[in-house]
């Protein structure tokens, strides 16, 4: 048979370098030289008389056969490896580098968090974090650069798989020094009063991009605005610095509610328009290609964040039917 003359590793190492797209990076996973790698693939091209990769540009690029070979012994290979772990009773050791795609805010105060839970559990996985907006980590999902990402809603390619794991209410909000700044009427006053178009016309705004998504979202949602034109003063795409600037009496700009209601319990006068009375959501997913295999470490992190992410869901209670009962 074919697979007397074939070393077990050399299909461990094929794997790798295929779902990794990168002899470079399957040598990091595989605590291997890149020549080694290397000799390898060429050990096993040559064992079953077929070419695996072509090198275009110093990547190896799979072939068809390669392709039929992956999807056939990558499933088999995890199941030979969790069959090994039952019948010897030994620990399983995840170790291997994770490349993450995280927004600011919530990454860094939920995310960041459970991973550290997580890489005590596991310390010879390793991450590498990228932060930015959800049209780009879209991009970087479909060139590969990243194992998976959590990304505010947006229009995902269809060769992404996209799973909501926790949501957020976006509040529009300005501070009390702001009103006074432009002799406007105290937030008591303002807030009896109907609030038409003129009035938010008249303010000024602060958005994650200069084409103020969020801002349009939140008009659209709440007022059913169309062709709103909001004065701009400052773009960004970091939640912490929009807030900044709103505690700075800079401009109206929308955040988080759990964002705002950390503020006024640091003594900010941040206040917030109602509204519809209904809130508008921000849902957060995880973001992968549907039909790449993640690494043991990238599969298992992942798990664990939608595991934990939809935990947190169920005891902070943040669904539409208990927003909507939020009170000023």
């Amino acid at each position: 048979m074919l697979i007397d003359n074939l070393n077990l590793n050399l299909l461990r190492i094929f794997e790798s370098v295929y779902r990794l797209e990168s002899m470079t990076r399957a040598a990091e996973e595989l605590h291997m030289t890149q020549s080694g790698v290397s000799q390898n693939i060429k050990s096993l091209e040559d064992i079953l008389g077929i070419q695996l990769f072509d090198r275009v540009k110093q990547r190896p690029i799979p072939t068809a056969k390669a392709r039929v070979l992956f999807q056939q012994c990558s499933p088999w290979l995890r199941e030979v490896e969790k069959t090994l772990i039952e019948v010897t009773d030994k620990t399983h050791v995840i170790r291997g580098e994770v490349r993450l795609g995280l927004p600011i805010e919530f990454g860094n105060n939920v995310v960041l968090k459970r991973l550290a839970s997580w890489s005590e559990r596991y310390p010879e996985i390793s991450f590498r974090f990228r932060y930015d907006l959800a049209p780009r980590m879209n991009e970087d999902l479909l060139r590969g650069e990243l194992d998976f990402a959590i990304v505010d809603d947006f229009s995902f390619d269809g060769h992404l798989s996209v799973q909501q794991v926790a949501t957020e209410t976006l509040a529009l909000c300005l501070s009390e020094g702001y009103l006074k700044k432009h002799k406007m009427p105290d937030w008591s006053a303002l807030s009896r009063k109907k609030l038409d178009k003129k009035f938010f016309e008249s303010l000024r705004y602060l958005d994650y991009t200069e084409e103020t998504p969020i801002l349009q979202s939140w008009f659209q949602h709440h007022y059913q605005f169309t062709q709103f034109k909001p004065k701009l003063v400052a773009s960004l795409m970091d939640v912490q610095g929009i807030a900044r600037m709103i505690i700075a009496d800079m401009g109206a700009g929308v955040l988080p509610l759990h964002v705002v209601r950390r503020l006024t319990t640091q003594e900010f006068k941040v206040h917030y328009f109602e509204g519809s009375g209904v809130p508008l959501l921000n849902r957060l997913n995880i973001v992968k290609l549907k039909n790449r295999t993640l690494s043991p470490a990238a599969q298992a992190t992942h798990d664990f964040l939608v595991e934990g992410l939809a935990l947190r869901e169920k005891e902070q209670g943040l669904t539409l039917q208990a927003d909507s009962s939020l009170e000023k």
